[in-house]
């Protein structure tokens, strides 16, 4: 059992649940000074709570009604829901309006867990005789956690309100606040307690799960390479990287596995555990895995083990789409002639199921998984450097190939030099950061926010209709469906326009 369930459990019965209202308003807010923010434990408790919020199918759990971050990638050029009407698909097909299903609730299970991470910031300094680095630790995990849920919001909504103390309903009545203004308050936030968290190897295995320095580190570097902040971006990767505390696994094909959750290139993970029901969804499936996806683009964005794309590979062969490819296509991707809970899959050509994540071995409870989602893990940081180096400027070529080699050694993939050579431009690195993102980070919810930082999302569109989906549609995909892009920004709820009279909806979306 992970450990942080015992303080989650406990504080989830003192505090039954809570509304669904824009600023969680009948959760810890309704808990008296007198019987509660007395003592360390209850900061623990609180705290707790805080990364229960996490947990939300909306966010880092996901199952095939709810759309949390590992479903975004659904609406991208990675894969698509096979059911059209499951959260977000109107996104993909461009259909979708201020009543969307997923905007929703997305919006209130965000405010949900920032309220909660409010009240800890706002009362935990409060209590009578607590240890001071105790309180100080305890704040900064809470602030780490809502620049994570800020940060989500601001890439999807862009502009939302930006509550940073405990409200009553009186109060609730405000504003929406600019992406730059939600971005630079989070940096800061993260930036000023960075010296109260420790250092990830001095966590014990009874706090696992709990947030280490370089997990706050990691989520500054994600923060600012997502506001085009890069040579900040690139600082803080590099502090990650100076901790020497992390690596990357030793084998990529068994690191989504419980066996592997607490190695040593997980940096940041929300934690899950098949207990009580409180495991998570997002590893689960039916059957062939068939509602899961993935587009024959992702499927071919793996090379070959000459590290050749299959257009110009000699190894690739078409009907057997797994031999001779890069490690991580079988670790990410079920394909024909491939192996499915040890049974060979057959009479699949051209199609593809997402692998990575699912909980292969079970034969039940497929939406009760003891997986950990990964939000940050080493090579993802590696990865952020040398793009931050890159489009800084001004960058060591050296480094960043070191940076990709180190991710490619990892499965025995050719190196940069030996394949695509040195005295590369800017842009041809850039391409080569980013075709490593997608094949090393494919499915763990960042595929999206990739194409929406680089302004890509609306020409991959335009490509799926021009490409991938004439394609689908001879091989018999079925519901393979038009894709339109809209905007970069999703639209505010409805509902909460329609309760916050000072909420004012995007123009474009008026």
């Amino acid at each position: 059992m992970k450990h942080l369930k015992i303080y989650i459990l406990v504080l989830l019965t003192i505090v039954s649940g809570c509304s669904d209202e824009f600023l969680d308003r009948k959760s810890l807010n309704d808990l008296s000074s007198d019987s509660f923010w007395t003592t360390e434990d209850d900061a623990k408790m609180a705290l707790m709570g805080c990364y229960s919020a996490l947990q939300d199918q909306w966010l880092f759990d996901s199952d095939p009604w709810t759309g949390g971050v590992v479903r975004l990638d659904y609406l991208t050029d990675n894969g698509y829901t096979a059911w059209q009407w499951m959260p977000g698909g109107d996104i993909a097909q461009g259909t979708h309006n201020s009543t969307s299903w997923i905007l929703g609730d997305t919006w209130r299970a965000a405010y949900r867990a920032i309220g909660r991470t409010n009240q800890v910031i706002a009362n935990v300094p409060k209590i009578p005789n607590i240890n001071p680095q105790v309180a100080n630790r305890i704040v900064a995990e809470a602030k780490v956690i809502r620049a994570t849920v800020y940060n989500l919001l601001a890439m999807t909504f862009h502009d939302v309100p930006l509550i940073t103390e405990p409200q009553t309903v009186q109060e609730a009545s405000v504003p929406k606040n600019t992406h730059d203004e939600i971005m630079t308050f989070i940096s800061k936030d993260v930036e000023d307690v960075i010296g109260d968290l420790p250092l990830p190897g001095e966590i014990p295995g009874t706090e696992y799960g709990r947030i280490s320095r370089g997990a706050a580190l990691a989520t500054l570097a994600r923060i600012y390479l997502y506001h085009h902040e890069y040579a900040k971006a690139a600082d803080a990767a590099k502090q990650v990287i100076d901790l020497g505390y992390y690596s990357l696994a030793a084998d990529y094909s068994t690191l989504f596995t419980t066996d592997h959750e607490q190695d040593k290139e997980v940096i940041f993970s929300v934690t899950f555990d098949r207990f009580l029901d409180d495991g998570s969804a997002f590893a689960g499936y039916w059957g062939m895995i068939d509602y899961q996806r993935v587009l024959p683009n992702l499927a071919e964005e793996f090379y070959t083990i000459d590290g050749l794309p299959i257009t110009e590979s000699a190894l690739y062969d078409a009907a057997d789409p797994s031999a001779n490819r890069d490690p991580r296509f079988r670790t990410t991707v079920v394909s024909n002639n491939d192996t499915w809970k040890g049974k060979p899959v057959t009479g699949e050509e051209g199609f593809y199921y997402q692998r990575k994540y699912t909980e292969e071995n079970n034969d039940e409870d497929h939406f009760d998984s003891p997986q950990d989602f990964y939000v940050i893990r080493y090579a993802d940081v590696l990865l952020m450097r040398a793009e931050a180096l890159v489009r800084a400027g001004g960058y060591s070529e050296s480094e960043v190939i070191d940076l990709i080699d180190e991710v490619r050694d990892r499965v025995d993939m050719p190196r940069v030099e030996d394949v695509e050579g040195t005295g590369l431009t800017t842009d041809a690195l850039l391409e080569i950061i980013k075709h490593e993102r997608r094949v090393e980070l494919a499915f763990e919810g960042l595929r999206y926010f990739d194409l929406v930082r680089w302004e890509e999302l609306d020409d991959r569109y335009e490509w799926y209709m021009a490409n991938e989906l004439p394609a689908m549609q001879a091989l018999g995909y079925p519901d393979a469906y038009p894709r339109k892009f809209i905007s970069y920004r999703w639209p505010l709820p409805q509902g909460e326009i329609n309760v916050n009279k000072n909420l004012i909806q995007h123009d474009e979306w008026r």
